[in-house]
Protein backbone atom coordinates (compact mmCIF):
# COMPACT_ATOMS: atom_id res chain seq x y z
CA UNK A 1 0.00 0.00 0.00
CA UNK A 2 1.01 3.60 -0.64
CA UNK A 3 2.06 5.65 1.71
CA UNK A 4 -0.33 8.71 2.49
CA UNK A 5 1.57 11.91 1.04
CA UNK A 6 1.46 14.42 4.53
CA UNK A 7 3.35 17.58 3.00
CA UNK A 8 2.79 19.05 0.20
CA UNK A 9 5.32 21.72 -1.41
CA UNK A 10 5.39 24.42 -4.45
CA UNK A 11 9.00 26.16 -4.86
CA UNK A 12 9.87 29.01 -7.05
CA UNK A 13 13.04 30.96 -6.91
CA UNK A 14 12.03 34.47 -7.19
CA UNK A 15 15.49 36.07 -8.20
CA UNK A 16 13.58 39.09 -9.41
CA UNK A 17 12.99 40.71 -6.43
CA UNK A 18 14.59 44.47 -6.24
CA UNK A 19 17.46 43.69 -4.34
CA UNK A 20 18.19 41.10 -7.12
CA UNK A 21 18.98 41.32 -10.76
CA UNK A 22 17.91 37.86 -12.23
CA UNK A 23 14.49 36.70 -14.30
CA UNK A 24 12.48 33.97 -11.49
CA UNK A 25 13.12 30.59 -11.85
CA UNK A 26 11.16 27.77 -11.09
CA UNK A 27 12.69 25.19 -9.42
CA UNK A 28 9.65 22.23 -9.79
CA UNK A 29 7.80 21.64 -13.11
CA UNK A 30 4.56 20.67 -11.13
CA UNK A 31 5.10 17.27 -13.45
CA UNK A 32 8.12 15.47 -12.29
CA UNK A 33 11.41 15.72 -10.12
CA UNK A 34 13.50 17.11 -13.05
CA UNK A 35 16.50 19.35 -11.01
CA UNK A 36 16.32 17.25 -7.85
CA UNK A 37 17.70 14.17 -6.99
CA UNK A 38 16.57 12.09 -4.03
CA UNK A 39 19.29 11.31 -0.71
CA UNK A 40 19.19 8.79 1.48
CA UNK A 41 16.06 6.63 0.06
CA UNK A 42 13.72 10.06 0.94
CA UNK A 43 10.27 9.40 -0.39
CA UNK A 44 8.40 11.94 -2.72
CA UNK A 45 6.33 12.03 -5.32
CA UNK A 46 4.35 14.62 -7.20
CA UNK A 47 0.55 14.17 -8.07
CA UNK A 48 -1.87 16.80 -9.18
CA UNK A 49 0.53 19.28 -10.15
CA UNK A 50 1.99 18.78 -6.43
CA UNK A 51 5.08 17.97 -4.34
CA UNK A 52 4.46 15.31 -1.66
CA UNK A 53 6.56 14.45 0.95
CA UNK A 54 5.64 10.61 2.08
CA UNK A 55 7.00 10.52 5.63
CA UNK A 56 10.33 8.87 5.52
CA UNK A 57 13.29 10.17 6.23
CA UNK A 58 16.38 11.46 3.51
CA UNK A 59 16.16 14.24 1.55
CA UNK A 60 15.01 15.81 -1.36
CA UNK A 61 18.28 18.08 -3.15
CA UNK A 62 18.35 20.30 -5.37
CA UNK A 63 20.71 19.61 -8.69
CA UNK A 64 21.99 23.07 -8.87
CA UNK A 65 23.54 24.97 -6.08
CA UNK A 66 22.47 29.08 -5.21
CA UNK A 67 23.68 31.98 -3.30
CA UNK A 68 22.10 34.92 -2.78
CA UNK A 69 18.04 34.62 -3.62
CA UNK A 70 14.53 34.85 -2.88
CA UNK A 71 12.77 31.15 -2.40
CA UNK A 72 8.97 31.04 -1.99
CA UNK A 73 7.49 28.55 -1.61
CA UNK A 74 3.57 27.13 -0.78
CA UNK A 75 2.95 24.56 1.59
CA UNK A 76 0.89 22.94 3.49
CA UNK A 77 0.11 19.68 6.67
CA UNK A 78 -1.91 17.15 5.72
CA UNK A 79 -2.17 16.27 9.36
CA UNK A 80 -1.61 17.49 12.76
CA UNK A 81 2.25 17.90 13.80
CA UNK A 82 3.40 17.04 10.29
CA UNK A 83 7.66 17.67 10.45
CA UNK A 84 9.80 18.50 7.81
CA UNK A 85 12.12 21.44 6.76
CA UNK A 86 13.56 23.69 3.77
CA UNK A 87 17.25 23.28 3.34
CA UNK A 88 19.19 26.19 2.05
CA UNK A 89 22.82 27.10 1.88
CA UNK A 90 23.21 23.04 2.01
CA UNK A 91 26.64 21.26 1.10
CA UNK A 92 25.80 17.85 -0.67
CA UNK A 93 26.70 15.34 1.98
CA UNK A 94 24.56 13.52 4.43
CA UNK A 95 25.04 11.99 8.09
CA UNK A 96 25.75 8.26 7.85
CA UNK A 97 22.56 7.71 9.96
CA UNK A 98 19.52 6.06 9.62
CA UNK A 99 17.64 10.09 8.50
CA UNK A 100 20.23 10.75 6.25
CA UNK A 101 20.05 14.28 6.52
CA UNK A 102 22.75 16.86 5.53
CA UNK A 103 25.33 17.28 7.62
CA UNK A 104 26.86 21.07 6.57
CA UNK A 105 23.99 23.58 5.89
CA UNK A 106 20.19 25.12 7.20
CA UNK A 107 17.52 24.32 7.94
CA UNK A 108 13.66 26.06 7.94
CA UNK A 109 11.63 24.17 9.97
CA UNK A 110 8.73 23.23 8.42
CA UNK A 111 6.72 21.78 11.37
CA UNK A 112 3.20 22.31 12.24
CA UNK A 113 3.52 23.90 15.20
CA UNK A 114 3.86 27.04 17.14
CA UNK A 115 4.46 26.16 20.36
CA UNK A 116 8.38 24.59 20.76
CA UNK A 117 12.23 25.62 20.48
CA UNK A 118 11.88 25.22 17.02
CA UNK A 119 8.94 26.29 15.93
CA UNK A 120 7.50 26.55 12.15
CA UNK A 121 9.63 29.38 10.63
CA UNK A 122 13.05 28.97 12.68
CA UNK A 123 16.59 27.92 11.45
CA UNK A 124 18.14 25.39 12.71
CA UNK A 125 21.57 24.56 11.74
CA UNK A 126 22.80 21.42 10.17
CA UNK A 127 26.18 20.89 10.63
CA UNK A 128 26.96 24.48 9.11
CA UNK A 129 29.13 27.04 11.28
CA UNK A 130 27.40 28.54 14.18
CA UNK A 131 25.45 31.82 13.35
CA UNK A 132 23.00 34.21 15.73
CA UNK A 133 19.14 34.20 14.64
CA UNK A 134 16.03 35.43 16.61
CA UNK A 135 12.50 34.07 16.00
CA UNK A 136 9.86 36.08 16.77
CA UNK A 137 7.36 33.99 18.52
CA UNK A 138 4.73 36.08 18.83
CA UNK A 139 4.59 36.78 14.86
CA UNK A 140 4.73 33.22 13.99
CA UNK A 141 1.17 32.79 15.86
CA UNK A 142 0.17 35.86 14.10
CA UNK A 143 1.17 34.26 10.78
CA UNK A 144 0.39 30.37 11.15
CA UNK A 145 -2.44 28.81 8.91
CA UNK A 146 -3.64 25.45 10.61
CA UNK A 147 -3.38 21.70 9.16
CA UNK A 148 -5.04 21.79 5.77
CA UNK A 149 -4.67 25.22 4.87
CA UNK A 150 -1.49 26.56 2.66
CA UNK A 151 0.88 28.36 4.00
CA UNK A 152 3.65 30.38 1.98
CA UNK A 153 7.54 30.81 3.10
CA UNK A 154 9.59 34.00 1.50
CA UNK A 155 13.26 32.96 2.16
CA UNK A 156 15.69 35.46 1.77
CA UNK A 157 19.69 34.19 1.33
CA UNK A 158 21.78 37.54 0.67
CA UNK A 159 25.26 37.96 1.87
CA UNK A 160 25.61 36.22 5.91
CA UNK A 161 22.09 37.27 5.97
CA UNK A 162 19.02 34.93 6.14
CA UNK A 163 15.41 36.37 6.39
CA UNK A 164 12.65 34.14 6.82
CA UNK A 165 8.51 35.08 6.03
CA UNK A 166 5.62 33.60 6.69
CA UNK A 167 2.82 34.41 5.27
CA UNK A 168 4.17 37.69 4.28
CA UNK A 169 5.35 38.30 8.01
CA UNK A 170 8.55 38.34 8.90
CA UNK A 171 9.24 35.58 11.73
CA UNK A 172 12.59 34.64 11.71
CA UNK A 173 16.14 36.66 11.00
CA UNK A 174 20.18 34.65 11.21
CA UNK A 175 23.12 36.46 10.78
CA UNK A 176 26.65 35.60 10.63
CA UNK A 177 25.47 32.30 7.99
CA UNK A 178 29.36 31.26 6.66
CA UNK A 179 27.71 29.06 3.43
CA UNK A 180 27.34 31.49 0.90
CA UNK A 181 25.98 28.98 -1.62
CA UNK A 182 24.64 25.26 -2.05
CA UNK A 183 21.77 23.26 -2.65
CA UNK A 184 18.32 23.69 -1.80
CA UNK A 185 16.19 20.77 -0.27
CA UNK A 186 13.30 19.76 1.36
CA UNK A 187 13.44 17.40 4.36
CA UNK A 188 11.68 13.90 5.10
CA UNK A 189 10.76 13.60 8.72
CA UNK A 190 7.82 11.09 8.91
CA UNK A 191 5.40 13.48 7.88
CA UNK A 192 2.97 14.14 5.63
CA UNK A 193 3.10 17.86 3.69
CA UNK A 194 2.49 18.65 0.38
CA UNK A 195 3.14 21.99 -1.89
CA UNK A 196 1.70 22.68 -5.08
Amino acid sequence: MRPIPTLLFSLFLAASSPVFAHDPVSLFDGKSLAGWTIQNHGQFSVKDGNLFVDRGTGWLRSNQTYADYVLVMEFRFLEKEANSGVFVRTGPTSNDNEDGWPNNGYQVQCRDTTESNYPLGALIPYGAPEFQSTIFNEAVRQAYLPTGEWNRFEITARGETLSIKLNGIEVCVATSIKNRSGHIGIQGEKGLLAAG
